[in-house]
């Protein structure tokens, strides 16, 4: 399976700026330009910045931030952990397998799926673990967000991103199903259980979004760990999980069959939206 340890180089460019090199020499002879494509690609995609700022954040790298990464690194094998997630997830779906790359980039998403020349990867920031048991899980749901690119219309919309993270949740449980839900979710059972317990309210207040572009303004709902209309935080995750069981479960489907990786938003929310349509008129 392609796991790229990309992060090795990293460590070596800060054993050399802490030897007394400049940052962002040593950062450019050890690691850029031994994954040029791959960290033009990151810092384009996920930080929209030019070598300018580029070369800012690098300057102000302290070694003695990453020890803590080092220490865990020191007591775990991801390049193992990687190889299970993507051993796990190819054989749930036909599709060519992506690259997962392990890097360093500056406050990366723990985990997300990005483009290079052309081809789709799984990128895992390690900067930002503690520990490693949750990269499988991580790795396992940014291969869901792979498979429904692979194979339905790109998400556009606030409705189309619920999906998209429901799809990935239960794909990711397809992978590792004896890991809990709640895992999964990233949730405690508690709010996993006060979601459940809001869940028509969530679907009614959510309604007159689903077709909104601008996903940003409706981070609570998905990504971010503040509240949307005081509601509990990336509740859509949950919304979108339920949404796409029950999918898959009136069509006698697989979560992960292509049928259902493959399927419009809007077909999926079909049902949870007739529903509040017959509550409106009775």
């Amino acid at each position: 399976m392609p796991v790229n340890l990309a992060y090795r180089d990293f460590l070596k460019a800060l054993d050399a700026i802490e030897g007394g090199a400049d940052p962002w020499d040593a950062y450019q002879h050890y690691y850029a330009r031994r994954h040029r494509a791959l960290l033009e690609a990151y810092w384009r995609q996920c930080w929209g910045s030019d070598e300018a700022r580029e070369r800012e954040l690098v300057r102000e790298m302290r070694p003695q931030d990453y020890r803590a990464l080092r220490e865990s690194l020191a007591v775990s094998n991801i390049e193992v952990l990687a190889r299970e997630a993507l051993e796990r997830c190819a054989p749930l779906v036909n599709l060519p397998e992506p690259q997962a790359d392990l890097l360093v980039g500056r406050f990366s998403p723990d985990a997300f799926l990005f483009r290079v020349g052309g081809q789709w990867h799984i990128g895992v920031g390690l900067e930002r673990f503690a520990q490693f048991s949750s990269l499988p899980l991580l790795i396992a749901h940014e291969y869901g967000h792979y498979a429904r690119r692979m194979l339905a219309p790109e998400p556009r919309t606030v409705g189309d991103r619920v999906i998209a993270e429901g799809a990935s949740v239960a794909f990711a449980e397809a992978a590792y199903p004896e890991r809990r839900l709640t895992r999964h979710l990233r949730m405690t059972p508690r709010r996993v259980h006060e979601i459940r317990e809001l869940e028509p309210r969530l679907w009614a207040a959510l309604a007159p979004c689903l077709d909104a572009e601008d996903v940003e303004a409706f981070a609570g709902v998905l990504y971010s760990g503040r509240r949307w209309q005081g509601f509990p935080p990336r509740f859509g995750c949950c919304l979108g999980y339920w949404a796409v069981r029950h999918f898959a479960h009136a069509r006698g489907e697989s979560v992960v069959s292509r049928a259902v990786l493959a399927a419009e938003s809007a077909t999926i929310l079909d049902p949870y939206m007739a529903r509040l349509r017959r509550a409106g008129q009775s």
